[in-house]
């Protein structure tokens, strides 16, 4: 029954949420509408790609578990350079004293989800 009201009751706090996470760590690269015009784009030596369009890029399928890995960055998957943060380290390290590794996991893995959800809902 809570599930089904909360269903009803609109979007997921985690499309705020995440969108408060982008602002954060990510706009100030990929910017604010996700078109990869942030105001230290033009200091970085490669390009920040758009993300408002991944999913046209992938013929219409937003791709989530590559989204995910690229942002925690800690699986290898580093596909557009490596100057981008490992948000899952950066994310995990303040936590872990006060969690332990499982805790903090848990809300980087949150976080981290958090910011793709966002960016899903950001696509043309």
């Amino acid at each position: 029954m809570l599930a089904a009201a909360a269903l009803a009751a609109g979007p997921a706090p985690a499309d705020e949420t995440g969108k408060a996470e982008y602002m954060r760590a990510c706009a100030s690269c990929h910017g604010e509408s996700g078109l990869g015009q942030g105001p230290i784009a033009e200091f970085l030596t490669i390009p920040v790609p758009g993300l408002n369009r991944l999913s046209a890029e992938n013929d219409g399928a937003f791709p989530m578990l590559q989204v995910i890995q690229i942002i925690d960055g800690r699986t290898g998957v580093r596909s557009h350079g490596e100057p981008m943060p490992i948000w899952g380290d950066l994310f995990k390290t303040p936590l872990v004293g006060g969690m332990g590794d499982y805790g903090a996991e848990v809300i980087v893995r949150g976080r981290v989800l958090s910011i793709a959800y966002y960016l899903e809902s950001i696509q043309e």
